[in-house]
């Protein structure tokens, strides 16, 4: 997802440009599948330090449910605002100091603007913590192993002896702080 620069860069601080986001992204890093072309808008605004690039995209992800293992696919609405800052001056060519820490991403030498990274690390950040296939999903028996969404279950669960003398507790039992 690259997109030229170069007229931007030259342009006052302030000047806009907008895009389509259309492409692929890859984040078999992440362990993590991505099902659909990432599609939507962005803005590039020249700012005194490089362009500022907001907007937002949309794709779809295949996920593996927490409770019952299964793979399904989740949808996902990435927001973004992302500073991609020159390591080449427009006008003269001669190089830029190097970019030292996380300020921003780089616009190569060709004034080419990448977002295909920026896009990648802001879809890991969106993926839920604990990816369920629906709010309701009732999970692997600990017993049997069965999928309790695909077969209900009959088999009784074991209680843990460890916690045993908790479950004659009740709210009488318990200290008033008054």
């Amino acid at each position: 997802m690259l997109y030229n620069v170069a007229q931007l860069l030259k342009a006052p601080v302030g000047s806009d440009l907008r895009q389509t986001i259309a492409g692929k992204i890859d984040l078999r890093d992440a362990d993590v599948v991505v099902v659909a072309p990432v599609t939507g808008e962005v803005r590039f605004q020249r700012t005194n330090q490089g362009i500022l690039a907001t907007g937002a995209a949309d794709t779809v992800v295949r996920l593996q449910c927490v409770r019952c293992l299964e793979d399904f696919e989740q949808p996902l609405h990435i927001k973004f605002s992302e500073m991609f800052l020159p390591t080449v001056e427009v006008l003269s060519g001669h190089p830029m100091p190097p970019i030292t820490d996380d300020l921003g991403f780089p616009i190569d030498a060709r004034h080419h603007l990448d977002l295909t990274e920026m896009l990648r690390q802001q879809i890991i950040l969106d993926l839920p913590d604990q990816p369920l296939c629906r709010a309701d999903c009732a999970g692997i028996c600990p017993v049997c192993g069965n999928n309790r969404n695909v077969t209900p279950c009959t088999c009784e669960t074991q209680e843990d002896q460890r916690w045993a003398a908790l479950t004659h507790l009740t709210l009488d039992d318990v200290p008033s702080e008054n």
